[in-house]
């Protein structure tokens, strides 16, 4: 049964005949949620609903499991049922949690106009009235079209999904705040003159420069990268490994953290992660022989 993938909070594993055990009290308790999602008008439903009806009953049931610390093999023993019911009230708590993250968000989102962000921020205010909990937990009833610096894993469903993904925006937020946003407005403008329509991330190319110019000795807050800053750049990652760039990396982002007064240690863990991931990116600029593919360089003005 493939839906127990989703369930498995440790790394247990069942029996055959535990198996078999569990599958027969799952098969029970959708029989059972199926009269109950057809309000008794019948215990038949098509394939495709079954699916999702089982795959929400596995998720919700995980998410107990997760709460309590066990593992899938409790609920060889346990009453399914019951356990559905606490996984439900879990879930509530969690809906509760989401609205606020999603409160803060809004609250905290940076004075830069992108589409995309705007709207998924909207459509995720209107998912806490279409969720349903009771039925179909696993699933995310919202439009969600603003890429994250970090993506939220794929295989996270439901309320946890929107709870993670407001909880990096309230991040990425943070970062932005710590920057004028008038000299935010004008990197996006030389990273992507329709940054306001199209589909990319506004902190990405904040932090990228940001830890650029904290590696060559410089004031991350204008965020202004010069092409000779990419040279100096480029000087600087030409004789490293890439474990190496990751670890300068790392150190540039801890420094960034402190020179940006960033405590909270999640956030770190955060900017830390993405400048380490500048490293793939910048060994495939190298033999090009600049920079300026991963660094946003600033257009200097013409001589009048």
């Amino acid at each position: 049964m493939e839906n127990l993938d989703l369930i498995i909070p440790g790394d247990d594993t069942l029996s055959p005949e535990e198996l078999q055990i569990l599958q027969v009290k799952l098969w029970g308790l959708l029989g059972e949620r199926t009269g109950r999602y057809t309000m008794g008008d019948s215990s038949s439903v098509p394939v495709e609903l079954a699916q999702e009806l089982l795959t929400s009953i596995c998720f919700t049931l995980g998410i107990y499991l997760k709460e309590i610390g066990e593992t899938q093999k409790l609920l060889v023993s346990a009453d399914l049922s019951q356990l559905l019911k606490v996984g439900i009230r879990i879930i509530e708590s969690q809906i509760e949690t989401g609205k606020q993250l999603w409160q803060a968000a809004c609250l905290s989102a940076p004075e830069i106009e992108n589409i995309a962000y705007r709207d998924t921020l909207k459509s995720i205010g209107k998912f806490f009235k279409r969720y349903n909990r009771h039925f179909l937990a696993h699933q995310i009833p919202c439009s969600i079209d603003y890429p994250l610096c970090d993506p939220v894993p794929e295989q996270t469903m439901g309320i946890e999904y929107i709870n993670e993904y407001l909880r990096r925006i309230l991040m990425e937020n943070d970062v932005l705040r710590r920057f004028d946003p008038c000299l935010t407005i004008r990197l996006l403008e030389g990273y992507c003159s329709d940054y306001r329509e199209l589909l990319i991330n506004l902190c990405e190319p904040v932090v990228t420069n940001a830890v650029g110019l904290v590696l060559i000795g410089g004031d991350p807050l204008p965020l202004e990268i010069l092409d000779t800053h990419c040279a100096r750049l480029a000087e600087i990652f030409v004789p490293l490994s890439e474990p190496e760039a990751r670890r300068v990396l790392h150190e540039a982002a801890g420094r960034l953290c402190r020179m940006l007064n960033v405590e909270n240690t999640v956030e770190q863990t955060y900017l830390v992660h993405l400048a380490a991931e500048l490293a793939p990116r910048i060994f495939a600029a190298l033999p090009y022989g600049n920079l300026n593919g991963v660094f946003t360089p600033s257009t200097e003005p013409e001589n009048p």
